[in-house]
């Protein structure tokens, strides 16, 4: 194997791949990237939860393979000069060159290593790439990490008989819900992906400069086709939380503001919000008539703010974990709607002008 390729599109084609080699040394080969080169350069790692695969052109001079330990591969290329990059199998050993620099790299056997397993699709939908980033941008934060909730930890992709698919990610005490219109989808679904590969897939989007991105699923895998690169993930077994149930289908209190303005109130709150037994920032919602007050308080002291806004309906006091809003404001611009039902039920932010995307929060007990 023998192919020459710039130092740019070398690093650029490994980092679409690297989140799927393994870090731990569950077996020395999930840590490897196999390299392929044949008509075109092909990378593929696979950690057997997340399997990548990437194709690119470069110079090839000869055809063949080899298997190297990935994080070292790539970053011996980050530290290359700019330029064109030699990559030559020789017997067991793979030589990196550029200019007067050389590594030597041991490669395993490339027939070890584990073959894409892409299934076909039982159904599928297609976005656009702006639009289908920025929607799980929406909904990924609201995802939990405590593995002991597996199903939290993913996003639902969910349709069924409208033109739509709902993106859904919650933990717990907060709940996201994005609706996104597919450029084409076939066959109705209900599955979940890891949160953390669709991080690393969402990377990609912008590496890749895609136009869109396709999204294809068969029993407990999801296979997302992204210009030049394929990534299959396995899917979250389990039922998805009846999120529909949870909407609040009405409310006493709305109060209309400036997502800025309201971040600022937030970040001056988070202060002296901290409460040092349960490591929760708390806030405090307050109208009366026409007035929105935000306080917090702790150990450390008080803060209290009068804030300009509108608000509509019953009086009400009720407190929030300051994170879970100023989480979802960075998602957010402009003006949104608060609706408030009661000091136990749910509340619901969302804009006047996006019918398409709800974002549920819980209260939390208020400190006295």
């Amino acid at each position: 194997m023998k192919f020459v390729v710039d130092k740019d599109i070398l690093q650029d084609n490994i980092s679409k791949v690297i989140p799927a080699a393994a870090s731990t040394k569950v077996t020395s080969i999930l840590e490897c990237i196999l390299i392929e080169a044949e008509d075109s350069i092909v990378f593929t790692t696979n950690d057997m939860k997340m399997q990548m695969q990437t194709e690119f052109e470069a110079e090839i001079l000869e055809r063949g393979a080899a298997l190297v330990k990935a994080k070292l591969f790539s970053d011996i290329v980050k530290k290359l000069p700019d330029g064109d990059v030699e990559v030559i199998r020789e017997d067991n050993e793979v030589r990196i060159r550029s200019q007067k620099i050389e590594f030597r790299l041991p490669t395993l056997d490339p027939l070890d290593f584990p073959k894409m397993d892409k299934k076909p699709a039982e159904s599928f939908c297609e976005f656009v790439a702006s639009e289908f980033v920025d929607s799980i941008d929406r909904v990924i934060f609201a995802t939990s990490k405590d593995e002991t909730r597996p199903t939290f930890t993913g996003v639902l992709f969910e349709r069924q008989e409208d033109d739509f698919v709902n993106l859904v990610g919650m933990d717990g005490h907060r709940l996201a819900i994005c609706k996104i219109k597919p450029v084409e989808v076939e066959g109705s679904f209900s599955k979940i992906v890891p949160a953390d590969n669709l991080d690393d897939i969402t990377k990609i989007i912008d590496i890749e400069d895609a136009e869109k991105v396709r999204v294809s699923f068969y029993e407990n895998q999801a296979t997302f086709e992204i210009g030049s690169t394929t990534v299959i993930v396995t899917l979250i077994a389990g039922k998805f939380f009846d999120y529909k149930s949870a909407i609040p289908t009405e409310y006493s209190t709305r109060i209309s503001i400036s997502t800025d303005v309201l971040e600022s109130t937030l970040e001056r709150a988070s202060i002296v919000s901290k409460d040092e037994k349960t490591n929760i920032q708390a806030v405090i919602f307050e109208t009366n008539g026409m007035i929105f007050k935000v306080y917090s308080m702790s150990a450390d002291g008080r803060y209290e703010e009068d804030v300009l806004c509108s608000v509509e309906g019953k009086d009400i006091k009720i407190g929030f974990n300051v994170k879970y809003f100023l989480d979802v404001l960075k998602v957010l611009d402009g003006e949104i709607n608060l609706f408030i039902t009661s000091q136990t039920s749910p509340s619901i932010v969302q804009k006047p002008d996006d019918e398409n995307y709800i974002y549920l929060v819980l209260p939390i007990k208020m400190p006295e």
